[in-house]
């Protein structure tokens, strides 16, 4: 469980996030503050560019003046992380024998620091009802409630780590009976079964009407900040699977109560009741679906094919779907309001402290005339899979190796990093591994995302990154007066091509990373469809996610057992939950980002970048068009991140799909061994992997004409708008990029 210590030290602090974080003129958004101090104001505004850096650009935003700025009163606000099952009524019948509970186990954390409950109806206060809970040595506690005391044993049944064991047990009068035996996979060495049993000193009163919790207990109810009490609050969460629970009443006639089988409606947040009584429940904060189950036997790694062996459900102390901020205003958007990123920017009134609420604004109209436009996409998918990442943490299992000379204490970090470090409530990132070390595959909008933030400087790169980085594209659209809209990958998921149909000339973000299948296919119908595509990052349309229809507010991602990642998700769990989709990298299912854009992910380091230099297909007069103004063979020497080409890059390579045709118009002039290659791009015997030592560690600037008679301009870097930027836009970066666009615009190709 992740708890915020705001101890007398606590520093002051304003945070906070919209919901929903991605509207359209006439909607309606929620604004839910967290702040320390006794009083903040607040405005809402247009942003166009957030990075106060030496060279940047001027920070600037555009004050929306038909929403009313004001005043509130602080009131400080944390999330609730751990998830669970709620059955609100699970049919405890009025007289019975005793009661009859089985399941199956599988601990993925047995030295925890708090108690884990698998199984609880216990009512604090009427001191009624059962639980079953492994205590912080990892042994099996019983505890019941006699309507004055609760009485706990403890069985000394040790279930094993990430091995599966069945439990039963059998709660009647004073009489407590639970017997545990494992299971192998294979052939490995298990236990012997064990069994434990002894009385009460009172008859157990566990047939009480009320919510059975599985994976947690009651801990009473959550007070808010007005004083009322709110819902159910939870406590003492599991860390691990559990799967096929039957409750029955005990004796020589023993009837079903309920029987739940996960397998069922995995890509909802339902739990079903097979027992034809009806008593489904819920999941709370969005614990892992489409796991192996107990009776997984590894003939079908595909949920959605299989009859068998997917019926558990992997609970998390640190899992948080939805923060359930209290909201402290709501704002609705002009109906003229242009397209584009906006924030609610809230102050502490003593100055102390502030921050940018970031939430996303979708064109009015998709069927206009938008041949005179271009098309910004904001990569939110990107931001999701990011979203306070903790990769720096050095007190979790997933702290990152950036290489033997990073020292995150001489990096240069943002206000936001500082906030990140001490809100270990906000949930995690699709980087980060779970207390328990399992991989997380869920990332919620639902909570502040503190490193979407306007002027966000990432910790590990010491400059711009995702979101910060992609306003400054939209700052250089707004200086040279180039009509535009933006959309999100959001929208390309719900509505396909549809979204960006008509536009002249659709512009990725720095890091397009996770488009889902429909994203994905979205720019392939445009660019089929006759419309110029600008991709201008690096390491994008690169690991398949996810999104939940009935949820859009959750991400999910699946690694697999290739690509550049921090963990890769068990075998036989590379299906997504969501949507059933095979997860893994685009280019393991044939799709890779060199197959739409002429370039692919290749490498990535967080030393300097270094510029490119033009080829000599760039001399062609038919191309002399996008090099006007721009001086000399080198391009990009500058930049935030050192020259153009850097961070994660990507190159031309016709064995990875990149069209044969397709011209590389200039190439990264050589990375220093800061930088290695992908993984899947290693062959054995894996030797010259870093910078100096293969050419394969590159960046190209890819051009071609697609069949549909659009253009496809490519750069394959990360720092691309770290240098388009610098010196407020006066370089080469941006002369070619600006050339490119409104070349498109006159139609040339």
């Amino acid at each position: 469980m992740a708890a915020v210590d705001k101890g007398s030290g606590y520093p002051p602090e304003i945070i906070g996030y919209a919901e929903p974080w991605i509207v359209a003129p006439g909607d309606s958004v929620a604004i839910k503050i967290s702040c320390t101090e006794a009083e903040y104001q607040y405005r809402t505004v247009h942003l166009i560019q957030g990075i106060g850096l030496e060279h940047a650009p001027e920070k600037k935003t555009e004050q929306v003046q038909e929403i009313l700025e004001g005043k509130r009163k602080g009131r400080f606000q944390a999330a609730q992380s751990g998830s669970y099952a709620h059955i609100p009524y699970w049919g405890p019948p009025t007289t019975a024998a005793g009661l009859e509970i089985s399941f199956y186990m599988q601990p993925w954390m047995l030295d925890c620091s708090h108690a884990q409950t698998l199984l609880s109806t216990l009512n604090p206060v009427e001191l009624t009802g059962f639980s079953i809970i492994l205590n912080t040595q990892g042994s099996l506690l019983v505890s019941a409630g006699n309507g004055e005391t609760l009485e706990t044993v403890d069985t000394g049944l040790k279930p094993q780590k990430k091995s599966w064991s069945k439990i039963k047990l059998i709660l009647d009068g004073r009489s407590v009976k639970m017997t545990m035996s494992h299971k192998s996979f294979k052939v490995e060495p298990i236990p012997p079964p064990a069994a434990f049993s002894c009385e009460f000193d009172r008859e157990s009163v566990v047939f009480r009407p009320g919510p059975l919790l599985i994976a947690a207990s009651s801990g009473g109810t959550a007070t808010l900040a007005n004083g009322q009490s709110s819902e159910l609050r939870a406590t003492d969460f599991f860390n691990g699977r559990i799967d096929r629970l039957t409750l029955k009443t005990s004796g020589e006639k023993p009837s079903i109560l309920a029987k739940y089988d996960f397998s069922r409606d995995i890509s909802s947040d339902r739990v079903v009741d097979v027992s034809g009584r009806g008593h489904d429940g819920s999941l709370i904060n969005a614990p892992t679906r489409a796991v192996k189950g107990h009776d997984w036997d590894g003939s079908e790694s595909d949920w959605t094919r299989a009859d068998s062996g997917y019926g558990a459900i992997h609970f998390h102390d640190d899992d948080l779907d939805d923060a359930k901020w209290e909201t402290d205003f709501i704002i609705t958007i002009p109906s003229g309001a242009r397209s584009g990123a906006y924030a609610v920017e809230v102050e502490t009134i003593n100055g102390l402290d502030s921050d940018s609420i970031t939430f996303f604004v979708r064109p009015e109209k998709w069927t206009a005339d938008n041949s005179n436009k271009v098309c910004l996409v904001f990569s939110t998918f990107t931001y999701l899979a990011y979203a306070n990442e903790r990769l720096y943490d050095r007190t979790r299992v997933n702290t990152s190796k950036l290489g033997p000379g990073f020292d995150i204490n001489k990096a240069l970090k943002s206000a936001e990093f500082y906030k990140m470090q001490r809100r270990i409530d906000l949930g995690l990132s699709c980087y980060d591994h779970h207390n328990d070390g399992s991989g997380v595959c869920y990332s919620s909008s639902k909570r502040p995302i503190l490193n979407v933030r306007p002027g966000y400087i990432m910790w590990g790169f010491s400059r711009p990154r995702e979101f910060s980085a992609d306003l400054m594209m939209l700052a250089y659209l707004e200086r040279e007066g180039i009509p535009y809209e933006t959309v999100t990958d959001h929208d390309l998921h719900a509505r396909g091509a549809s979204a960006i149909q008509g536009f002249n000339t659709v512009i990725t973000g720095c890091h397009p990373e996770y488009p889902t299948l429909q994203s994905f296919t979205a720019y392939s119908a445009y660019s089929r469809g006759g419309g110029n595509l600008m991709y201008l990052g690096g390491n994008g349309f690169y690991w398949v996610s996810a999104l939940d229809a009935a949820r859009p507010h959750r991400l999910e991602v699946r690694r697999g057992d290739t690509g550049v990642r921090s963990f890769s998700h068990p075998g036989g769990e590379h299906v997504t939950s969501t949507d059933g989709q095979r997860g893994g990298l685009w280019r393991s299912r044939g799709m890779s980002c060199n197959t739409l854009f002429g370039v692919g992910f290749c490498a990535q380091g967080t030393g300097l970048g270094v510029p490119f230099k033009r080829t000599e297909a760039s001399r062609d007069s038919g191309l002399s068009w996008m090099f006007t103004g721009v001086k000399g063979d080198i391009i990009g020497e500058e930049g935030f991140g050192g020259g153009a080409s850097g961070d994660e890059i990507d190159r031309y390579g016709v064995e990875n799909g990149s069209p044969e045709d397709a011209l590389i118009l200039a190439t990264s002039t050589g990375h220093s061994d800061d930088f290695g290659i992908a993984i899947e791009d290693l062959e054995f015997p894996a030797v010259n992997t870093l910078g100096t030592q293969t050419n394969l560690v590159r960046s190209d600037i890819v051009y071609y004409v697609g069949s549909g008679g659009g253009a496809v301009f490519s750069v394959g870097s990360i720092n691309w708008y770290c240098s388009l930027a610098w010196d407020a836009f006066e370089n080469n970066v941006a002369r070619l990029t600006g050339n490119v666009i409104k070349g498109f615009l006159a139609g040339r190709r």
